[in-house]
């Protein structure tokens, strides 16, 4: 189990800036390191042979197989009908979604080790500083760009392939770091708000709409639920720092989508009618959901969506690639994995509840999670094909199993040595009775 967790550790850190190694060097790291996890994940099956999984956590696995079996109807359907299909990109989607049931596979057998948090909050915080230091680092050093032809601002993409998947995953990793900080016990140091720091600029830097509104809905989302006083404050603060930075002026012009929404200017398809990329996204859905319903069933197969956009990318929305890609049942079954995520994180809120009360911090991360998927859910539904996000969807499985492991605690001991491990007898009395929900 140790060998398991010390892959999962190196494989993590690797995967997150391989993306960036490809495109800087030109390799296949990337694929190496996916192609890897379908073996591990076997193995670590093999090991879970004789424990009992999560009953959230199986139907989690459940859903996730039998949307990878409608992807495969998809695709027979497509072929037989003697449509044109790319194989390669369809076969290469099926092999994504079933490297991530293996990644859920061995987080399933890893999170109930007592250093499972700790490991991860460590990864995660020098992940947070590399990424956001390399973006900053590229700023410095000239590297910016204009990457579109909708750029006001220069914009970094540390070690991801765009800005925008860049904003994503610095995002998510602060938030994985946040989340295992709060479940350890680990009070804020002065290394924690220089790599927290040190992101906020590498966002700001990103110049990525994206990131900053699954930030800001992320935390607003997470005032209004456990510190209701506290939005009205953070709201303002919020919408004054964007109003002063760059991103006053990137926001400021989505004021003209609801007008353009309800002139029906996005059924014309001319791409000199999209003054933002918000308005060529909404183009590209009405043209894309169009065609898709001609074949409404089972789509035109998975992988398909950058051969039938005028534009040869991806839908830049999750759900109407998967519709289009993979029809109505492709898009229920998905939604059904999609939303047994926050069904699994939330398996023990009610022993949380009875043990520590509806206020306590065990709750309080809870609902940052819950907030954070309410996030990426919106950002995946207007602005980003999160399917396709690889690393970033890995941050939010890993994100998922830090709220449902219970850890021994951490506490701040004397000066000379950083932690001391302290048992969480309310966490092994959850363990307990967990194995109750479990099949």
């Amino acid at each position: 189990m140790n060998t398991l967790l010390l892959y999962f550790l190196i494989y993590t850190f690797f995967r997150s800036i391989s993306n960036g190694l490809d495109r800087l060097s030109g390799t296949s790291f990337s694929m190496i390191l996916s192609i890897t996890v379908l073996g591990i994940g076997a193995v670590a099956i093999w090991h879970m042979r004789d424990v009992r999984i999560h009953r959230r956590v199986f139907t989690l696995l459940i859903c996730l197989s039998i949307f990878i079996a409608a992807c495969g109807l998809s695709l027979t359907v497509s072929a037989g009908a003697g449509k044109i299909i790319d194989q390669y990109s369809a076969w290469y989607e099926i092999f994504r979604y079933l490297q991530l049931i293996m990644f859920v596979a061995l987080l399933s057998s890893l999170y109930r080790h007592p250093s499972f948090c700790l490991n991860v909050h460590r990864v995660y915080m020098s992940l947070l500083f590399i990424i956001s230091a390399v973006g900053l680092g590229q700023y410095l050093t000239g590297h910016a760009e204009l990457v579109t032809q909708y750029d006001k601002f220069k914009r970094v993409a540390g070690l991801s392939s765009h800005p925008v998947p860049y904003s994503l995953e610095i995002v998510l990793t602060f938030f994985v770091c946040e989340l295992s900080r709060r479940k350890m016990r680990l009070p804020i140091q002065h290394l924690h708000l220089a790599a927290y720091s040190l992101f906020i600029v590498a966002l700001v830097l990103s110049a990525s709409r994206t990131g900053v509104a699954l930030l800001g809905v992320t935390l607003s989302v997470y005032f209004f639920v456990q510190r209701p006083a506290l939005l009205p404050v953070f709201a303002a603060a919020f919408a004054i720092l964007m109003w002063a930075s760059p991103f006053g002026e990137l926001f400021s012009d989505l004021s003209t989508v609801p007008d353009y929404i309800m002139n029906g200017e996005y059924a014309v398809w001319d791409w000199r009618t999209a003054p933002t990329s918000v308005h060529w996204r909404i183009h590209h859905w009405y043209y894309l959901s169009t065609l898709g319903l001609e074949r409404a069933w089972t789509g035109y197969g998975p992988g398909q969506v950058g051969f039938y956009s005028p534009f040869l990318l991806l839908a830049h929305s999750q759900f109407v690639e998967i519709f289009f890609e993979s029809g109505v049942v492709g898009l229920i079954t998905f939604a059904v994995f999609w939303f047994s995520l926050p069904l699994a994180a939330m398996s023990d809120r009610r022993r949380l509840v009875s043990l520590y009360g509806k206020r306590s911090a065990e709750i309080g991360i809870l609902h940052l999670w819950l907030a954070m998927f309410a996030g990426v859910t919106l950002v995946a539904s207007f602005d980003a094909s999160f399917d396709r996000e690889t690393v970033a969807f890995s941050h939010l499985i890993v994100s998922m199993f830090v709220v449902l492991a219970q850890p021994e605690a951490v506490t701040e001991r004397e000066p000379g040595s950083r932690y001391s491990h302290i048992s969480m007898t309310a966490g092994s009395r959850i363990e307990a009775s967990a194995s109750r929900e479990t099949i």
